[in-house]
């Protein structure tokens, strides 16, 4: 177990809490002891960093901000020092036409839900299913380019998403395998969810970037994930810990796994049960 937390980072949607719903009572009670005792707290998203994230504490009720973000998959930082002092670089236009045009027979054969993240770019395709889910939850307004490769293309951005069938995910992960491995990687954030992202971009990347910034060793950062796109963070923590519903990829590389799931508040027990009572924080 870990000796000395300085840092806790922690994924969103099914680590935290469950897609659209609010942190659980024993996490908010967790995170009011861990900040009292100086221990910076951070999100770690797939998300791109945006008001709605700088502002999640509030959401969520808490009566403190986050000390740090990681967002879209460690492509984007931000932290209190230093605010907003690191980005990816955007996928130019003609190359999100080259993805595309590429990725279109399966697309267009299987209805695949395609959207976009970062730059402003809001383009979509096949707005059905999580997609739409997601559109609802979070009050996004996405652009219908269906079957309009030109059109979708119009701005720059960050990562492509693909929503659709295990099956059909596991033909996109084979494409971008044969034609894009060079600079991209797929990545799963969700069951029937894959992103393309640039090859070097992960949540454990930008962890250690906000650790090197703010002088904080890794072997005093605690970690929790669930899904594929948490592997890195957990992997590069001094401790790393995955949900008890997470994946097996995360289970197989975490260090250990909460006992209660997401939706029963599994972090906030798990800081309470093996950190804050053990050292009498409480």
């Amino acid at each position: 177990m870990i000796q000395n937390i300085r840092a806790a980072a922690a994924d969103i949607d099914m680590t935290l809490t469950a897609k659209g719903a609010g942190l659980p009572e024993v996490t908010m009670e967790a995170f009011r002891i861990l900040h009292a005792h100086g221990v910076k707290l951070g999100l770690a998203t797939g998300r791109e960093l945006d008001n709605r994230l700088y502002d999640q504490w509030k959401t969520w009720n808490m009566e403190f901000p986050f000390d740090f973000l990681i967002g879209m998959n460690g492509g984007m930082l931000w932290d209190e020092a230093h605010g907003n002092f690191w980005n990816m670089d955007l996928i130019p236009e003609e190359e999100m036409k080259k993805i595309l045009y590429d990725m279109m027979p399966i697309i267009e054969k299987y209805e695949v839900s395609v959207n976009v993240e970062g730059g402003g770019n809001h383009a979509a395709m096949h707005i059905k299913g999580e997609l739409f889910a997601s559109m609802i939850r979070h009050g996004w307004k996405f652009d219908d380019y269906t079957g309009d490769v030109e059109g979708f293309c119009q701005k720059p951005c960050y990562k492509f998403l693909f929503r659709t069938t295990p099956d059909v995910e596991q033909m996109i992960r084979q494409r971008i395998a044969e034609k894009w491995s060079d600079r991209y990687q797929a990545v799963g954030t969700f069951p029937g969810t894959v992103e393309m992202i640039a090859k070097e971009i992960n949540k454990g990347a930008g962890l250690e970037k906000y650790a090197a910034i703010n002088d904080i060793d890794m072997k005093d950062i605690i970690s929790f994930g669930d899904n594929e796109n948490d592997n890195s963070l957990l992997q590069v923590s001094g401790w790393g810990v995955c949900l008890a519903d997470g994946g097996q990829s995360t289970k197989d590389c975490a260090d250990d796994i909460t006992e209660q799931s997401c939706e029963e508040g599994g972090v906030g027990h798990y800081l309470m049960d093996r950190w804050i009572i053990p050292n009498g924080w409480c």
